[in-house]
């Protein structure tokens, strides 16, 4: 395996979500974004975040154009890489999806379902390249639940919000969730940590192996 290729076991991104907001073109590093999320018996979040693409160019498939439409940018993305650990996103979102996502929560959630998709692009110093570094296959949405720890149901916004920066007076808002993969469904997601290296992998639920083991 080439020295820069994605771990197995760690394929987990930070990334910088303020320059995500455009407050310098010139910059380059590792911008996420939270492109689609819907679920929980009707929470469907608005794409009302637009910000500029850094990344224009071949090799991009997920998205195109200068402009990406987004629910919020993403500020770490955590995954273990097995077929099925969790995956924990934090992203800033805006006013009004902070306040649908809050008055959701309000109530206990009778449905956790959702569906999830998430792109993250990354520069490559070396090479001087953008690459595609984590995004669901295809332009597809990953089907998951919204995973519970003792109980407790691992979605949280936060009550206030956070400067974009100290000389804008605009805000946005910390969500952080965790999902696992819905019974029955697989997911394909796609890695990479340099522009000629690429992981891909089955996000499933240990049923559906069951389900497999049966079946064979």
């Amino acid at each position: 395996m080439p020295a820069d290729a994605p771990s197995a076991n760690d394929l987990s991104y930070q990334c910088d979500w303020r320059f995500g907001f455009n407050l310098n073109s010139n910059a380059k590093g590792t911008v996420g974004y939270l492109l689609f999320w819907s679920g929980c018996g009707g929470l469907n979040l608005a794409r009302d975040i637009e910000v500029w693409n850094p990344f224009t160019g071949p090799g991009q498939t997920v998205v195109s154009g200068k402009l990406v439409t987004c629910v919020g940018l993403i500020d770490s993305l955590k995954y273990s890489g097995g077929e099925d650990d969790p995956i924990r996103i934090t992203a800033y979102v805006s006013k009004g999806t902070a306040a649908d996502i809050r008055a959701k929560l309000s109530r206990p959630l009778t449905n956790t379902k959702v569906k999830v998709a998430w792109y993250i692009v990354s520069y490559d110093d070396e090479k001087k390249a953008w690459y595609e570094a984590a995004f669901v296959r295809e332009n597809a949405k990953a089907e998951a639940c919204v995973d519970t720890a003792n109980g407790e149901v691992q979605m949280f916004i936060a009550n206030a919000g956070t400067r974009i920066a100290e000389n804008l007076d605009v805000s946005v808002y910390k969500l952080e969730f965790q999902i696992v993969p819905a019974n029955g469904k697989t997911s394909v997601l796609e890695f990479a940590t340099g522009p000629s290296t690429r992981l891909v992998r089955e996000w499933k639920s240990e049923d559906d192996e069951d389900a497999d083991d049966d079946a064979a």
